[in-house]
This record gives structure tokens, sequence and C-alpha cells, in this order.
């Protein structure tokens, strides 16, 4: 794409600001009373193209449309004035003066270099000064009079031909070391970041950055459905626009790069757009590719090739060609997407299945206790509807539903005698049983769950007071969705069945958590909890054990 375009739109600036000054200086160089009126009228001329090009570059906008063109052509036009001013050296009717004049074309050459860096340029621009300055002395045969100009256009060309190839290796090396530090940095993310969405919208933004362009959209295969592309993430430069959010499998742009595993590139003809998947902005010229993770097996091994999505890099202001590096640059952000969100995903469903086995072995472990089945998925439910109410977010509440369904899976290692005794637990026995969430915290330690899982598995007793075991945290040390879980594991506790008693009176029940409100438990969430037995939603829940519903027992009122 376009590459250093706000450097050349800085330099023309600043010649356009210069160029009065250039203006000034010849003038006062060719002043002559018998050519005033052709000087005046020159300035004057020239004046108004400068005015009419500092108009159309104003702004980078419009520098980008057409207002790139005007200061080229203005050079070229104070080129050929100034050194055709010179030539009329050998003209007696105009003064000395003009001798040096031509020296006015040296800086132009050079700026010239610097906005464009292109040899073609300077040459043209050179060899047109060294005709237009000894066209007249040639014509007739004054070879003397246009050895100086031509040797210092030809020495000003050399030394602008030069600058030119160093600028270009200069801008080469500078663009490769910015595209490694892409890859390098995007490489470094994708190593570091826990957050895919973060990952893929960063890398977004960089391809689309450094690249030039005006926006860009990524769409992943719907893991559920996999006819279905779904827009994971979509970045501009000028802000939010629209885009599809679901695209099917080979329609549209990023469809059919999808089902194909082609990548392609669309350009608009001139004053026309391209309609690139519904996307909500003009779109000049679009480049496609697909997502794919490549899996190596060996040396004589075919590789395996897993269709992961498609990202689409667009340009809304002019039809741009990529350059054979541009797209290798592409092609190396796109695999290195593709990787992150296969190992993402395979990540997910190793710790989804992770997660589903510790359910089971908790759930297996209840059965142990015919009087606790079903407890820890009780808590877990209840838990959820109370965050919910509290307004958690999805991470929160996700916490909240690992640690609950876990939370017990200490007692593990309390004997079922202890676990299973008919009547109620000596201090030893209860000192034994005290035990469980320390070692269900052992347990979900070494298994990269995360800080508030184990909080919960741990510290699932703690009371406000500090009167809670084990580590006997107290007030602030207690987050809101630890004291969620405190609230919702007495609550089921009291409210079912236990081998030394049955299930107590709801207004009983109500009665302790509101004396433990301020106490024990956050008086909020028994608010809540409050709430949700007023509305009758834990009714079904606890059916097996309530013989009526929850509103008719006192004590229970709306907060």
């Amino acid at each position: 794409m376009r590459r250093n375009l706000l450097l050349a739109y800085q330099v023309d600036r600043q010649y356009l600001k210069f160029r009065w000054l250039i203006l000034l200086f010849s003038a006062f160089m060719s002043y002559n009373p018998a050519t005033s009126m052709t000087l005046g009228i020159v300035l004057a001329l020239e004046s108004l193209l400068g005015i009419g090009a500092m108009i159309t570059t104003k702004s980078l906008d419009l520098y980008k449309t057409k207002g790139h063109v005007f200061p080229g052509l203005l050079r070229l036009f104070d080129l050929a004035t100034i050194c055709l001013a010179s030539a009329l050296i050998t003209n007696p009717l105009v003064s000395d003066s003009l001798s040096n004049l031509w020296m006015m074309a040296i800086p132009i050459i050079l700026i010239e270099c610097l906005s464009t860096a292109k040899a073609t340029r300077s040459l043209f621009f050179t060899f047109a000064a060294m005709v237009l300055v000894s066209y007249d002395g040639l014509s007739i045969g004054n070879y003397k009079s246009i050895i100086i100009p031509v040797s210092g256009v030809m020495a000003t060309g050399c030394l602008g031909f030069l600058f030119s190839k160093f600028q270009t290796k200069d801008r080469i090396l500078r663009d490769r070391d910015k595209r490694l530090t892409t890859l390098m940095n995007t490489a470094a993310n994708m190593s570091l970041s826990g957050d895919l969405r973060s990952l893929i919208i960063s890398t977004l933004k960089s391809a689309v950055l450094d690249l030039g362009a005006s926006a860009g959209v990524v769409s992943l295969t719907c893991e559920e459905d996999k006819s279905l592309l779904l827009t994971e993430a979509a970045y501009g430069v000028k802000g939010d626009f629209e885009f599809p959010v679901v695209v099917t499998m080979g329609e549209g742009v990023s469809g059919y790069v999808a089902k194909t595993g082609q990548p392609i590139t669309l350009t608009a003809k001139d004053g026309e757009f391209i309609d690139c998947d519904g996307i909500g902005l003009p779109v000049k010229s679009a480049f496609c590719l697909p997502l794919v993770n490549r899996e190596f097996s060996g040396a004589g091994v075919a590789q395996s090739e897993l269709m992961i999505g498609a990202m689409t890099i667009i340009n809304s202001e002019e039809n741009v060609i990529l350059e054979s590096e541009e797209l290798d640059l592409l092609q190396s952000l796109s695999s290195l997407l593709a990787n992150a969100v296969h190992n993402a995903r395979m990540e997910e469903r190793s710790r989804a299945t992770f997660i589903r086995t510790l359910e089971s072995l908790a759930t297996a472990l209840e059965a142990r206790d015919e009087y606790t089945r079903g407890h820890s998925q009780r808590v877990c439910d209840l838990s959820v509807m109370i965050g919910i109410r509290l307004g958690l977010l999805t991470d929160a509440l996700e916490e909240l539903r690992i640690g609950t369904i876990l939370h017990d899976i200490g007692k593990i290692g309390v004997p079922d005698h202890i676990l299973n005794k008919p009547s109620r637990l000596t201090d030893e026995e209860f000192a034994t049983m005290r035990t469980h969430p320390v070692i269900g915290y052992e347990i979900c330690r070494p298994l990269m769950l995360s800080e508030g899982v184990l909080l919960i598995i741990r510290n699932h007793h703690e009371k406000l007071d500090g009167s809670g075991y084990p580590d006997g945290l107290k007030g602030g040390e207690l987050p809101l969705s630890l004291r969620v879980v405190c609230v919702a594991d007495a609550f089921d506790a009291m409210s079912s069945r236990r081998p030394y008693r049955g299930v107590m009176d709801m207004g009983h029940v109500m009665g302790e958590m509101s004396k433990g409100a301020g106490v024990q438990f956050d008086p909020v969430v028994v608010e809540s909890l409050k709430e949700l037995l007023t509305e009758g939603q834990l009714d079904e829940m606890y059916a097996e054990y309530w013989t009526k519903p929850a509103n008719d027992y006192p004590g229970v009122e709306a907060a």
C-alpha cells in the first residue's frame, strides 16, 4: 500500500511554504524594467498556482485523494519557469543578473527527491532542467554560456539520484524492521496474553495500521455450526463501522475465502465501490486471507489443515495493490492468528473436559452421602441466581459456577464414618470435618484454576466477623462472590435433611439468616436471597424438601 504518505505530505507542505522564498529571490534576481510586465504576470500566475496547491493539500484526506498530484506538477512548472528565465541570459534585452537564476532549480530538484524518493522522477527533473537552461545557448552556438548551469544542474541531479537511492534503501530497511517488529510483538502478545479477543483485536489493528489500510474484520468459524462464520473483531482507523455479525460459509468475500482456503484481492473501478460482505464503509479495495492452522507431523508426513476463519483488510480511499513484502506480512499475521485461535480453542476444550471431570468427581463424592446428594449443584444454582441479581460479570459468574460445584471436593479426605454419622459430631470429628476446605484447595491448586475459584473452594466457610475457617477472613477480605457462596452454602445446609435432623422450618431458616446478616453474612446478599424466596424462584429447586411454598413461611419478606 501507499507507504510514507505522511512524510510526503509533510515535505510537500513545507515546500509550498518554502516556495514563496524561492519566488522572492527569483524575482529579485530577475528584475529588470524591460521585462517588469512579464515578470509581474509570471509571479501572479505562480502565486495563484501556489495558493491553489495549498488549498488542495490543506488536510491529509485531501492530499490522499487528489492533492498529492499538485505539488509535483507545481515543482515542475517552477523548474521550467526558472530554467527558461535563466536561459534568456543570451538575450541582450535582459539583465545579466539572470546568470545565476538557474541555481534556484537546485532546491526544487532536491525537494522533489525528498518528497517522492523515486530516481526516475529525479532524473526527469534533472534532464528537463538541463534542456531548458541550455536550449537558448545551443540555438545560437554560445556553448560557454551553458557550461556552468548545465554542470550545476547535472551535479544536482546526480546528488538527487544518489539521495533517492539511499532514501529508497533506507525506506525498505525501515519497513522491513517495522514488519519484523510487528511480527515479534504479535508473537510475544500471543505467548503472554490469555484473552483471545484482545489478542485478535491487537493483531488486526497491527495489520491495518502497518499496511496503511482503513479497516479490517476477523471472522471465525462457529464451533457449533461449521457452516457459519461469526465476526469476532472489527477495527476502523476512523472509528466504529457496520459489519455483518454472521456470514454463511461460501457466501460473500470472507465466506468464499473460508470455504476455498484461497486469498483474494478485490479492486473497484474508478469512481465505483465494492460490496464487501455488507461492510458499512466505501470500499475501494479489499484483501481477504484465510485463517488456516497447519500442523506438521514430521518428515514424509502430510500436514493437516484446519480452517479457522478469514481476515479481511479494506481500503476506503484509493485502489491499492499490496507489495510482495506486505503480502508476506499479512500472511504471517494470519498464520500466527490462526494458530493462536486454534490453540485457545483446544485449551478451552481441554479445560472444559477437565472441569466436567472434576464436576463428575464431585458428584460421585456426594453419592457417598445420601443426605448431601445434590448439595453442590443446588449451591451452584442458587449462587449464580444471586450473582445475576447482584450484577456480577460473566467471568465472575463462571468462577461462581465452577467454585461452588467443586467447593466440597475436599470431603474426599474425610472418613465415611464421620461424613455419614447419624448424630452430631464430636469436637474431634468436627475438627476433622473442618479440614475439607484446605484439602479441596490443595487438590485443585496444581490444576491452574483461577484464584477466584480456589478462593471459593478454600474459604466458603468464612464469616464477616472473622469467626469462620480455615483462614479467619473478615470484612473486606471476603470478595462479593465469596460472600454469595457463604450465604448460599449455609442456606442450603439448613434447608435440606441431615443425618442428625430433618428439614428445618423455613421461618427458622430465614430467622437464622436474618440474625446472621451483618455478622456472619453479607446483608445485601441475604436480602437478595429473600427476594428470590418471595418471588418463588426457589420452590422447584427445593420441592423435595419443602412441603409448602416459601411465601407461606413466616419471616420471609421482600427486601
